[in-house]
């Protein structure tokens, strides 16, 4: 077996700026690109944003801590949030895959 590096599960709560100005919004287009790399590179798994725009929830996927804390410290919108994380033991998820017809 290849020498696999041991990824960690957390769940990250992003409590988010309000109100949400032009400022922030600017910001977002960039935020939302460094949270695709995240997605390409295997590192975040799932996002949610609260409907009321309050908050967002993450899981994302680290060696340890030191590197969770390097991607949220490159999200352009870092220094407009709070946050959170825990470690977790497990995340499963439902990917729903559109049915196909053969007509």
């Amino acid at each position: 077996m290849e020498n696999a590096k041991l990824l960690k599960q957390y769940m990250v709560i992003f409590d988010l700026p309000t109100p949400f100005d032009q400022e922030i919004m600017d910001l977002v287009p960039d935020q939302k690109a460094a949270m695709d790399d995240l997605f390409e590179d295997g590192r975040l798994l799932s996002y949610t944003v609260a409907l009321d725009r309050t908050q967002m929830w993450a899981i994302m996927l680290a060696e340890e801590e030191s590197e969770l804390l390097s991607y949220i410290d490159n999200f352009p919108m870092t220094n407009y949030m709070d946050f959170d994380y825990k470690e977790i033991m497990f995340h499963n998820t439902v990917h729903l895959i559109p049915s196909m017809s053969l007509n």
